[in-house]
């Protein structure tokens, strides 16, 4: 049995988020909150996971100054393994300047510096491997690393912009490894260069399980999205917030709202999605079910400043999906 149930792989980051009233392109504006913490997209959701409960382990490069030891703490807080977390001496750790409205928007900026990288000598393939799943964003050295895995290693991607700028042909390599991506429909179009559903469709193509693209506030229903599941009543006409395809079958997600407070800040909310999707595939749930539990981990994140400080207990997550989808 693996030691593991997730462990990721990825950026690191010390996110400095601040809150504000719009996002302006010229001007002044006032700041109203701010919080400094740990970021990067699959780390935000290997933390997540592990506050789920989940066995969780991450491999991932810091500098040596002081901004290192705000991500070794957040993962410490929720008992994620970080003995493969590399500290690379004289450099300084990865940061990411964030604005986020109340409307859901955001603006990230990352400074012109160089950051630690894991590079493919770094990578510990055995621990890779000792986990059910392995989940990734962007690193260097990935495909190698993923050439090294063990073909019944899960391997779970959560595309970025970074990434998709890549391109398709750039990406098949790690992209065929994969058994389940996560990314929204700009990031999709940007990797291959084609509009939904053909974007979705060339990833499984590529010999993809599981595509699911997601739509942040959500998108009116396309002829395309065909589904397989039912609809609750009274969501017939709500926009969609999940377009989720397997090699046999497709569903949408109706975008319910499941949290009371006022959005607050969305950064992290596809991260937030990712990790409870995953939780309930790791728990043998289907598809669709794991889709809305995603779906109620985001309006977790949504409602708190910062990618994690929202973030629910496993008790907390079952407790209002219930509440909203059963």
């Amino acid at each position: 049995m693996p030691s593991f149930d997730v462990i990721g792989t990825g950026a690191l980051n010390v996110d400095q988020v601040y809150a504000v009233p719009r996002i302006i392109t010229d001007g002044a504006i006032f700041v109203e909150e701010e919080v400094m913490e740990a970021g990067g997209a699959s780390a935000n959701s290997v933390y997540a996971l592990a506050k789920l409960g989940l066995r969780c382990g991450f491999a991932g490069a810091v500098g040596d100054d002081p901004d290192a030891e705000i991500i070794l703490r957040s993962f410490a807080n929720v008992g994620v393994d970080t003995s493969r977390i590399v500290r690379k001496e004289g450099a300084s750790t990865g940061f990411a300047l964030v604005l986020a409205d109340k409307q859901g928007n955001r603006a990230m900026y990352l400074p012109p510096r160089e950051t630690p990288i894991l590079a493919a000598s770094d990578v510990d393939t055995t621990y890779l491997a000792d986990a059910r799943l392995l989940l990734l964003s962007s690193f260097a050295g990935q495909d190698s690393a993923m050439e090294a895995l063990p073909a019944q290693t899960t391997v779970a991607f959560s595309l970025d912009a970074l990434y998709a700028q890549r391109g398709f042909q750039a990406a098949k390599g790690l992209l065929s490894r994969c058994a389940i991506i996560f990314a929204n429909a700009a990031e999709l179009r940007e990797l291959t260069g084609r509009e939904l559903p053909a974007a979705a469709e060339a990833l499984l193509d590529l010999g993809l399980r599981t595509v699911v693209v997601t739509f942040g506030r959500g998108v009116e229903r396309q002829p395309w999205m065909a589904t397989a599941a039912p609809i609750g009543e009274g969501q017939e006409r709500l926009p969609i917030a999940c377009w989720l395809l397997s090699r046999e079958e497709q569903w949408v997600l109706p975008a319910v709202r499941t949290y009371q407070e006022p959005l607050v800040d969305a950064t992290g909310a596809g991260d937030a999605f990712a990790a409870g999707f995953l939780w309930g595939f790791l728990s043998g749930e289907p598809l669709p079910r794991c889709a809305s539990l995603g779906h109620v981990m985001a309006g977790f994140c949504i409602a708190r400043l910062g990618c994690r400080a929202g973030l629910p207990t496993r008790e907390e997550l079952i407790a209002r999906h219930h509440r909203y989808f059963e």
